[in-house]
């Protein structure tokens, strides 16, 4: 029989209540505030489309105690389904932030809706954003499968309900039998690997896309469940028969599901530049550097040749018949870039869905496989990577490949174009002056702050 101190969920819980913010490194509390303003941004942003507002309505209609405020709008809800709504209005444009996975949205709504009912200080967002990163992480990385068993399921709201409970966690400020149990039901809420059946092949993306509205409400009712002194398995991260090949792995490294936080992956995440599915980006980077450098007429180009990793090849190669489809349509984005629509929301309007020149241009696209990208793709902490080649009708031709796209922490966005990103999405929702306010909020002020609900506040449409 395993003893507390070598099961899993007992390291775990070990792991978050050694994140503390007196220690963290000066380089993590910076990138921990660039990443909560970034998925603000999302937040607010995603009720735009159609299915951020369906979402709301759903979830408005069933009524209860207004604890949490839906970002972006008037609605308050109770703080289950207000996480549900947050999570799931913070990957709705897919321009979320990334890590083999999308740990933003399910680690900022969940700090920003518990820290707003518990009226928590800046200093401890921080530290339940970092917890929430450093953890879920580390269970992704125990968990990755072979690139083998990738290529037939693959799911990345399966370990993402580790993020919120750490978050949750880390607010509720459980005991270390009680954060054990907490990740312990967690797993057993967990969903199961759906990527493979998103719809990919009749171009019709599901409306869920990675659950993490659930995923986020799972790992919130697994702390309140174990805070009220519900039971949970403690060892079922352990032995062959664990977690890990429960959620569908063909492999597990407890190593990295354990491993010390001398260093941190917070510092590893992605932030994107693109409203598009982060495998599309070096694609997307390639069109762009094209675009400015040389400026190819849309109307004389011929074709557009491109060579990327299997993921891309399979399936992101389809026409979007509906504007939530966009950001998996390789073809039709690559057209969006060449003329000259800006990423956001614009690239969701139906006028450009319907654009003829538009969709002509994205039927002069061709996708194959680069061997070298498809080797790299599956690794953890991976290169992305794509060749494009822009052939006028003259014949000219333009090159550009891209190995690591912009937003990596290793080719990072700008100061100026973090902003330039936020500005885009919460303006429009917000208003000009009440965006900058809510900026600097965060990017300045946070740690001084006595209560989130001097950023949560800001947020109400």
């Amino acid at each position: 029989m395993l003893k507390d101190d070598t099961r899993t969920a007992f390291i775990l819980a070990d792991l978050t209540r050694e994140v503390k913010y007196r220690t963290l490194p000066d380089g993590v509390v910076k990138k921990a505030k660039e990443l909560i303003a970034d998925s603000v941004a999302c937040m607010v942003g995603g009720i735009k489309p159609i299915q951020g507002k369906k979402m709301i309505e759903v979830f408005a209609s069933m009524k209860g105690v207004p604890e949490v405020q839906i970002y972006g709008s008037r609605e308050r809800l109770p703080l289950l389904n207000a996480v549900y709504v947050n999570s799931y209005l913070a990957t709705t444009l897919d321009f979320d932030d990334t890590y083999d996975g999308h740990p933003g949205s399910t680690v900022v709504p969940v700090a920003l809706g518990i820290g707003e009912l518990n009226n928590i200080s800046g200093k401890a967002l921080i530290e339940s954003v970092v917890a929430g990163y450093e953890i879920g992480i580390r269970i992704s990385n125990g968990i990755k499968p072979t690139p083998a068993r990738t290529k037939k399921v693959r799911g990345i709201n399966t370990w993402q309900i580790f993020c919120a409970t750490a978050v949750a966690a880390k607010l509720f400020n459980l005991s270390r039998d009680q954060a054990a149990h907490a990740y312990s039901h967690a797993a057993i809420h967990a969903s199961v690997p759906s990527l493979r059946k998103w719809g990919f092949i009749d171009g019709k993306i599901q409306w869920l896309k990675n659950n993490f509205g659930w995923t986020s409400y799972g790992g919130v009712l697994s702390a309140l469940l174990s805070r009220e002194g519900f039971i949970a398995d403690t060892t079922i991260f352990d032995g062959e028969d664990g977690f890990w090949i429960m959620a569908s792995s063909d492999q597990c490294n407890f190593d990295a599901i354990r491993e010390s936080m001398d260093s941190f992956y917070t510092l590893k995440i992605h932030t994107k530049p693109y409203s598009a599915c982060r495998h599309i980006h070096p694609t997307l980077d390639a069109v762009s550097a094209i675009v400015k450098e040389n400026r190819p007429a849309a109307e004389q180009i011929d074709k557009v040749e491109v060579q990327t990793f299997y993921e891309v090849v399979n399936d992101y190669t389809f026409l979007p018949s509906l504007p939530f489809d966009v950001v998996f349509s390789t073809p039709y984005l690559i057209a969006l870039v060449l003329h000259d629509i800006p990423p956001g929301p614009d690239w969701f309007k139906e006028e450009h869905l319907r654009n003829k020149a538009i969709r002509k241009i994205a039927r002069k696209v061709s996708i194959a496989e680069w061997d070298e990208a498809s080797k790299l793709y599956p690794i953890v902490n991976r290169e992305l990577m794509s060749k494009v080649q822009i052939t006028e009708k003259s014949g000219k031709a333009y090159n550009k490949t891209v190995r690591i796209p912009k937003g990596d922490p290793r080719n990072p966005m700008s100061a100026q174009e973090m902003f330039r990103k936020f500005d885009t999405l919460v303006t429009p929702v917000l208003g000009a002056e009440k965006s900058k306010h809510l900026y600097k909020k965060i990017m300045e002020e946070l740690e001084c702050l006595k209560n989130v609900k001097e950023i949560t506040g800001l947020m109400a449409a």
